[in-house]
C-alpha cells in the first residue's frame, strides 16, 4: 500500500472506532485525527469532511456485506439452504469485525436515502432469495418485501440488543435459533 492509502484506511479505522463509542454527532475531525496519529489537514486531503468519511464508510462496507451475502446464498439451493447460509454468514460477520456491524447498524438510517436505486444490498439480496423461494413454491408468504421484513426484523434486533450490550456473548452460537426463527416465520419448518 502506498503511504496515502495507509493514511486513509488508518483515518478510517480510527473513525469506525470513534463513531461506534461516541456517535457520529459527538466525534470531531481533530479527534479522528488524534486517534489516527496524523494533522487534522491529512484527513482532508482524503475526505471532504466527517460527512463524506462517514458515507464512504458506509457505503463501501454496506456494498461488499451485500456482495458477500449474495455469494453465500448464490452457493446454495432452495430458500432454507439459502437462509441458513446468510444468516450464519450474518453472524460469522458481525463477530469478525463487531466494530465494522456496530457502525452499519448505528448510522443506516441516516445513509440508507443515499443509497443509489438498484444498488445490491443486503435488503435487496433477501428480498431476491425470498421472491425466489415464492416463485419455486418452497413458501406461501403474502408478499416478498413484508417476508424480507420478517427476517430482517429477526436478525437485525438481535444484533441491535448485542449492539446496546443487552445480549453478551459472540453472535456465531445464536445462529441455529436465529435460523430456525427465520425459517419459522416463513413457514418452512
Amino acid at each position: 500500500m502506498r503511504a496515502g492509502e495507509v493514511t486513509k484506511e488508518k483515518i478510517k479505522r480510527s473513525a469506525l472506532k470513534l463513531f461506534v463509542a461516541q456517535g457520529v454527532d459527538g466525534t470531531g475531525v481533530r479527534e479522528i485525527a488524534k486517534v489516527a496519529g496524523i494533522t487534522e489537514g491529512a484527513i482532508y486531503r482524503h475526505f471532504k469532511g466527517k460527512d463524506e468519511l462517514v458515507w464512504e464508510l458506509f457505503n463501501t462496507h454496506h456494498s461488499d456485506y451485500a456482495a458477500q451475502l449474495d455469494a453465500l446464498q448464490a452457493a446454495q439451493t432452495g430458500i432454507a439452504a439459502k437462509l441458513d447460509a446468510m444468516v450464519r454468514g450474518f453472524c460469522r460477520f458481525y463477530d469478525d469485525d463487531e466494530t465494522l456491524l456496530r457502525f452499519l447498524l448505528l448510522v443506516q438510517h441516516g445513509q440508507l436515502s443515499k443509497v443509489k436505486d438498484g444498488a445490491m444490498t443486503p435488503v435487496t439480496v433477501m428480498y431476491d432469495v425470498i421472491q425466489g423461494g415464492i416463485d419455486a413454491g418452497e413458501i406461501n408468504v403474502p408478499d416478498a418485501n413484508e417476508a424480507t421484513a420478517w427476517i430482517l426484523g429477526i436478525l437485525l434486533q438481535t444484533a441491535t440488543f448485542k449492539t446496546y450490550d443487552r445480549l453478551t456473548g459472540p453472535m456465531t452460537p445464536r445462529a441455529d435459533a436465529l435460523v430456525g426463527a427465520c425459517l419459522r416465520v416463513l413457514g418452512t419448518s
